[in-house]
Parts: C-alpha cells; structure tokens; sequence
C-alpha cells in the first residue's frame, strides 16, 4: 500500500515542532540556570564586600576599647574614681559602646533565595559567621544595659563600677577579637568560591582605612 503524500510532511512538521519544545526548554533551562548563577554571584560579592565593612569596624574600635580598659585596671589599683562624675570624666559612657555591625547581605540573601543556589560550605561559613555576629551583638547590648545601671551609682561605689565596666570590657575585647577572625576566615573561603565561579575577584577595600583612635577622658 503507498502511504499518503502528507504523511511524510506530518512527520517532518511533528519532528520540528519537537525539536522545538525541547530547544526551548533547553534554552529557559539554561536561562534559569545563568540567572541562579548571576544571583550566586552577586550574593557572593555582597557578602565579601559587607564582611570587610564589618572587619573594618572591629579594627577601628578595637584598639580604642583596649586603651580604655587599660585606663579602668589603672582607675581600679588607684581607686581614683569615687562618683559618677569622675567616671564620666574620666573613661565615658559612649567609648564603652560595641561597634555597630550590618547584616544586610545576610537578610537580602535568605529575602532572594540567593543562599538556595550556594553550596553547603559556603552556606555553613556564612551562617557561623552571621550566628556569632549576632551573639556579639546581643551579649554587648545587654552588657552595655547592665553598664549603663553599673555607672550610676551612689559617692563611694566607684570601684565596683570601674570594675563592672572592665569586666564588660574584657568580654567585648575578646568577642572582637573572636570575631575579627571569624570574618577573616570568611572572607578567605568567599573569595575562593567567587574564584571558583569565575567571577573576578574583588579589589582590596582600601577606601576604609583602619583608624587608631585614641582614648579620651571625657565626653
């Protein structure tokens, strides 16, 4: 039996139509995984670019709250310090604050998804480093309250605040210095993945010099 002329073209019209198909969802597939990738990216580098705004705050205040607690061990052995006044004169409330530290990168990543297109190790180094940030912050901000009731105290308690504020201090300065090197370590382990990806790396953030402030003795 002769088959109909038009088989032979429904045949090439199927093939077409599913060659078709199939390159288009080959096309929004790789669509779908460039734009992932570009998110990836971008994550990445906003990521690296916050941590070293981070990192350069904890330089900058670290050195300044260690001359203060220096100031209060030698506050406490003189026991020079006999009433608020003389305390604020003398080491401040403001020099006692934590520095101010951003998690922007952090919540617009979990906001885009951005952390569903990155690795495990990648996703654990960030979020290590994002939970001890946010410890820091909440034991410093509570720590600071409790300073805050320490320095106001009656003529006469001036050691047990100088020695409240030191004690504070002490737990600051080491969490600074924990912390510091947790965003060193994170900063190393992104900029290898950003590598990884072939995305070219990111510039040393040499606009944010680290500055060695001095301590004063009043507000």
């Amino acid at each position: 039996m002769r088959k109909p002329a038009w088989l032979a073209e429904v045949i090439v019209q199927s093939i077409a139509v599913t060659v078709s198909i199939l390159l288009a969802l080959w096309v929004d597939q790789w669509k779908q995984k460039r734009a992932a990738r570009d998110l990836a990216t971008e994550s990445i580098s906003n990521f690296i670019t916050e941590i070293r705004q981070n990192k350069a705050r904890i330089d900058d205040v670290l050195p300044y709250h260690e001359a203060i607690r220096s100031m209060l061990k030698q506050a406490e052995s003189s026991h020079s310090i006999h009433t608020q006044a003389e305390f604020e004169r003398t080491i401040g409330i403001d020099g006692l604050r934590p520095p101010s530290l951003l998690q922007t990168a952090w919540q617009t990543a979990v906001t885009t998804g951005a952390l569903a297109h990155l690795d495990y190790n990648t996703v654990a180094a960030l979020s290590l480093t994002y939970t001890i940030q946010d410890r820091f912050r909440e034991d410093s901000r509570s720590g600071f309250q409790s300073i805050l009731q320490a320095t106001d105290f009656k003529a006469g308690d001036g050691d047990m605040a100088v020695r409240s504020a030191d004690n504070y201090l002490r737990e600051v300065v080491n969490s600074e210095n924990d912390l510091h090197a947790t965003y060193a370590q994170a900063e190393q382990t992104l900029a290898l993945k950003l590598k990884g990806m072939g995305a070219p790396a990111q510039p040393a953030d040499s606009a944010h010099p680290t500055q060695q402030p001095q301590p004063t003795t009043g507000q």
